[in-house]
């Protein structure tokens, strides 16, 4: 059984907002039944920005999953991660945008007293 290759392919799994300490790595899961997955950042390609890695694409049969692994930095904050899933040259869904959101150091406690050394 095959699915029609005209069909429109939809995102089973949408990525959700992470929130992750500092320099720890967020994850982003998607998955599709189409036939790929490919990540925007911004709208680009997520190849373009060479702190983000894809460690997983598996084939589900049908469909793809996928995990985009987003490092804990403030400068990847405010920025949207889009999922797109596709059937090879026909059509795409595309994931509503999720965000990373980094949290961290802490702030130091407040009741600290300073205690006068005796000379």
């Amino acid at each position: 059984q095959s699915m029609a290759s005209s069909a429109q392919p939809s995102i089973l799994t949408p990525p959700v907002d992470a929130t992750v300490c500092l320099n720890s790595n967020a994850e982003f899961y998607c998955s599709t039944d189409g036939e790929s997955i490919v990540w925007r950042v911004n709208g680009t390609g997520a190849d373009a920005f060479p702190e983000l890695q894809s460690p997983l694409l598996n084939f589900l049969y049908p469909g793809v999953e996928a995990i985009l692994l987003v490092p804990g930095i403030r400068k990847l904050e405010n920025t949207n991660f889009t999922c797109i899933g596709g059937t090879f040259g026909v059509s795409s869904s595309t994931s509503d945008p999720v965000q990373l959101f980094v949290q961290g150091p802490p702030s130091p406690p407040s009741n600290l007293t300073a205690t006068p050394l005796n000379e």
